[in-house]
């Protein structure tokens, strides 16, 4: 009868719902169950706002960059460098029909591991990696680039490629409702993983830097309906771009919401001085209706597409004696910044890259630019950012590196040189245990002290590896998870 209840109060308050569930979206109403799963119990409950806000110190990880604040940092301790002789895999899973290289990073509740592949989401046993339900959007299989999922009380929210907002049952997998954000018509698709703050769920979305206007969106965790709309162009005006793919970061002490934004279409002029143009910016955005609240531009003019499109981490630092809440930003174009989250203010940025050049034909950082979307990690255990670096200039040969910087100074404290090609984009994991976990370009694996770089261990993988790892806990025992080439390899002690 509860359960009856619940359904009808849902239908009640929304009174689209049966509009959002069945329009002509094409997709499929429910996933395939794994029978023979039928003896691992699922835990029940809901996802709590709670929940989120101790993400990750409670064991587990349920936001994209494990909390709000994208530190990508976990205070767990099991793994360490006197036992990390005694690391070795637990278990290895092939997202769907494999051959692709994903980005995705996963979500994992009460022992339940939610990822996600080209248009899909597969739910595993987090300790054994036996899959439990897969969704697909489609029957036809698709090379879509996704990010994650984003979970709230009994509901995960996934995006399609081309831009459909997704509810399902975390339990069974079948589909709540859908709702679509945006039209691939005008050259939006969709890339990222959502997230939820409150009742609602927000995310950005990709334009190919053209044709189109970006624009951050909040839609009902009920029903899907939009809430508000923040567009970072105003309609009318001759500039198109500025993409807001990548995943916001959240302060739930002061509420405020912020959001990386790319730059412009080429050819289209600089929009230097135009308060309300925000590309190659970050916005602080007030989350209940999207309005600004500051906007702070980190450079003009820059030859390629380097924008602001990286994770942005929150965390509080104190300088001369004063604690200040403040942003780590890696950008693209070779500078570190350090920036002041209540007001906006740039505090200051330093190069973080050997080689620094703008303005020739050998420019440094090369058109990639000097990092990217992958994931960094701030460990308030060593009070040190770790960012994935491509060193090297234009028409040059140019390699991968992790380095650690203090952020206070930006101080470039130890440089690991990455093996293999430079055709990787793995993201980076800090642990209480005094590891750094990460991937390079050869495929390996690795994890080094967090203190000084050095390596003491690593894994072949043999895939090309652009996904950023997770720590969770699953029967008390910690777990190490990364997506490598198309497949979740999971490593935990032997016991």
């Amino acid at each position: 009868m509860r359960i009856m209840a619940s359904v009808i109060i849902l239908l009640a308050l929304s009174p689209s719902f049966k509009e959002a569930y069945f329009q002509d979206s094409g997709l499929k109403p429910k996933s395939y169950k794994n029978w023979f799963a039928r003896g691992i119990e699922v835990t029940l409950g809901r996802v709590t706002a709670q929940d989120l806000l101790d993400s990750p110190n409670n064991g587990e990880w349920l936001l994209y960059h494990g909390d709000y604040g994208a530190n990508r940092f976990s205070p767990l301790n099991q793994i360490r460098p006197s036992n990390i002789y005694k690391l070795v895999p637990k278990w290895i899973y092939q997202i769907g029909k494999g051959g692709f290289v994903l980005r995705s990073s996963p979500v994992v509740y009460k022992g339940t591991m939610y990822i996600t592949g080209s248009d899909e989401v597969h739910a595993l046993d987090a300790a054994t990696g036996t899959w439990l339900w897969v969704w697909r959007a489609r029957d036809e299989n698709t090379s879509n680039i996704n990010r994650g999922v984003a979970i709230s009380g009994d509901r995960l929210f996934f995006s399609t490629g081309d831009c459909r907002l997704v509810a399902l049952d975390r339990i069974s997998g079948n589909v709540i409702w859908s709702r679509q954000f945006a039209k691939p018509s005008d050259s939006y698709f969709s890339t990222t993983a959502p997230v939820v703050v409150g009742d609602k769920v927000i995310l950005g979305v990709s334009n190919k830097n053209s044709g189109s206007r970006g624009f951050v969106t909040a839609l009902s965790v009920v029903n899907g309906n939009e809430l508000w709309r923040f567009w970072t162009i105003p309609e009318g005006v001759k500039f198109r771009g500025a993409p807001t793919w990548m995943v916001g970061s959240y302060d739930p002490f002061s509420d405020v919401l912020y959001w990386p934004v790319g730059v412009l279409e080429e050819g289209l002029g600089n929009s230097s001085g135009l308060n309300n143009i925000y590309d190659n910016s970050i916005v602080a955005l007030n989350p209940n209706n999207g309005k600004v609240i500051w906007k702070t531009k980190l450079a003009d003019s820059m030859p390629f597409d380097w924008d602001a499109n990286e994770p942005l981490v929150l965390t509080d630092v104190v300088m001369d004696g004063i604690n200040k809440k403040v942003i780590l930003l890696a950008h693209r174009n070779g500078l570190f910044y350090l920036i002041d989250r209540v007001s906006g203010k740039i505090i200051f940025s330093k190069s973080f890259i050997k080689k620094l050049n703008w303005s020739s034909k050998d420019t440094c950082p090369a058109r990639w630019g000097a990092t990217n979307w992958m994931s960094p990690s701030f460990s308030p255990a060593t009070n040190l950012f770790y960012v994935m670096v491509l060193e090297g200039c234009t028409n040059e040969p140019n390699t991968l590196h992790i380095k650690a910087i203090e952020p206070t100074s930006g101080d470039v404290v130890w440089d690991y040189p990455l093996r293999g090609s430079n055709l990787a984009a793995p993201g980076i994991l800090s642990t209480g245990g005094g590891i750094v976990f990460s991937g390079e370009g050869s495929g390996h694996m690795v994890i080094l002290n967090a203190k000084n770089g050095e390596k003491i261990w690593d894994f072949n993988t043999g895939k090309t590896i652009f996904a950023s790892p997770v720590t969770y806990l699953s029967q008390e025992q910690q777990f190490l998870s990364v997506v490598a080439g198309s497949d979740v390899v999971t490593f935990g002690l032997y016991r």
